[in-house]
């Protein structure tokens, strides 16, 4: 980790947020004084004459915001939400981003990065999809709105970099597909590949993203980050997915959402080094590591939640807390559930209104992510894998976690190769098929050094011409079938086989 005078808070900057029983002084330094650049010839400027660009009605009609209302007030909020929306001195309406000056759209790279370097306050609409490349991340300067639009907004391969500034909103944008075949775990010196960093930040709004098949960490909120919500995004198909931490200090403050986490290891999140952590109304289906977990002396409050299909939904490690409150866990294994007792209440901080867990599938499954996330994933009945990318999968993670998504059987052709990484069959996924392309076990290894490799959840489910491998000793389990109906044709087992 960097020297930590490095990310020193400055007080120059902003009053500090006062905090009920605790005296926390959060503040972050003065982003760096950048010169705002002509705009590119594809971004195009737009006059804003009804309301402060960024805000408001204005926005949401151009980013395509359906009308929903909950208990918690509307799907599309106009303001921030959470923690993000607690007002300070200098913020004195909470997060607002870009409001108060011009926007423009932008349909490049280019365009995107010297617009978001851009000094004064802006709001950038992202037209279409957007290559960034080799998982690079474009930084982010204070006073910023980046969202998509109507139309969608797409950041592939590559991410944007908030990094000791204040003030800025993610809204409405899909980031897909920095994912480096055979780095499941995000290890390679090329592979720190993140969806969004936020890194000694103050006051950021992440809402309604998508962020599938990515290099590193979908979401990570580093280095005493403050006033961060993170509201209505779809996590999916991914190792790593919400990290929090990378510090010695107890300052982060915390807002987690109606998220939705689908196909997930680990990290869901990570709550590490949290003054006060709120969650609530988030999904989890299909995690194959460990849910939410408070550690690093972390306080939370999580409640009305639904956990399913789910190892170790709730935990916390010593010296850290955690109150549930409301939440449902079904079909969840690796303990019960974490409970020190209560922790703190969030209407202390901000008002809101848990929605019913009861409600929380059925709202997550429609309006969780951008305005085109409900329409847009589709999965043919025979896909296939391939390392080299002729496939329309790098990962069999990644084509599995769909297929537990779609409504019809599908059959997975595996191209040959070695593939490292946890693969899990969730319900949803019946009849699925699994098969090596070449008939020819060797060709096709799945492996591991955490078990088991495979675990199979769903009914009538066929693996054909593979080898599955667990590599951690002699007795770990390849191959673990929580169904008594997984059929096994010409399957190498490298590694022991657990059937529950």
């Amino acid at each position: 980790m960097p020297d930590s005078s490095a990310h020193r808070f400055s007080r120059s900057r902003r009053a500090a947020l006062c905090l009920p029983a605790l005296a926390l002084a959060l503040a972050v330094p003065a982003a760096p004084a950048i010169a705002a650049p002509p705009a590119p010839a594809s971004a195009l400027p737009i006059s804003e004459s009804a309301a402060p660009a960024g805000t408001g009605a204005p926005l949401l009609a151009r980013m395509g915001a359906p009308r929903m209302t909950t208990a918690d007030g509307p799907v599309w909020s106009p303001t921030a939400t959470g923690f993000a929306s607690v007002p300070t001195d200098e913020l004195p309406d909470g997060t607002t981003g870009g409001a108060g000056g011009d926007t423009v759209v932008v349909r490049d790279a280019d365009a995107l990065a010297a617009h978001a370097a851009a000094e004064d306050p802006l709001t950038i609409l992202v037209a279409g999809e957007i290559t960034i490349g080799d998982g690079d991340m474009i930084r982010v300067a204070s006073d910023k709105t980046i969202a998509g639009t109507a139309a969608g907004g797409e950041i592939v391969d590559g991410g944007l970099y908030i990094d000791e500034v204040e003030n800025v909103i993610v809204r409405n944008l899909t980031f897909r597909d920095s994912y480096v075949a055979g780095d499941w775990d995000g290890k390679f010196d090329d592979n720190d590949n993140d969806g969004i960093r936020i890194d000694t930040s103050d006051h950021v709004w992440i809402d309604h993203n998508e962020f599938a098949r990515l290099g590193d960490g979908q979401l990570d909120i580093r280095k005493d980050s403050t006033a961060v919500t993170a509201s209505w995004n779809y996590f999916h198909d991914h190792n790593k997915t919400l990290g929090v931490g990378w510090t010695d200090n107890l300052v982060t403050t915390l807002t987690l959402h109606h998220n939705r986490f689908s196909n997930v290891h680990q990290r869901n999140g990570s709550i590490d080094k949290v003054a006060y952590g709120h969650v609530y109304n988030n999904w989890m289906s299909g995690v194959s590591s460990y849910g939410m977990n408070s550690r690093g002396g972390s306080t939370m409050l999580v409640e009305n939640s639904v956990f399913e299909h789910a190892q170790r939904p709730l935990i916390a490690d010593e010296g850290s807390t955690v109150h549930g409150r409301g939440n449902i866990f079904r079909n969840t294994w690796g303990g019960d559930p974490a409970e020190t007792g209560p922790t703190f209440e969030a209407s202390e901080f901000y008002d809101y209104t848990a929605d019913d867990a009861e409600d929380v599938t059925r709202l997550l499954t429609r309006h969780a992510g951008t305005t085109k996330t409900p329409s847009t994933e589709r999965i043919a009945e025979q896909v296939s894998v391939a390392l080299d990318g002729t496939g329309d999968f790098l990962s069999i993670d990644a084509a599995v976690g769909a297929a537990s998504r779609a409504d019809h059987a599908v059959e997975i052709v595996v191209e040959p190769g070695t593939y490292t990484e946890v693969v899990s069959v969730w319900p949803g996924a019946e009849n699925l098929t699994i098969r090596g392309a070449t008939g020819d076990p060797d060709d096709v290894v799945i492996t591991y050094t955490w078990p088991p490799t495979l675990t199979v959840h769903a009914d009538g489910v066929t693996l054909a011409h593979l080898t599955l491998e667990n590599t951690r000793d002699a007795g770990s389990a390849a191959l673990r079938t929580v169904v008594d109906d997984t059929a096994l044709v010409d399957v190498v087992l490298r590694g022991t086989h657990d059937a529950d």
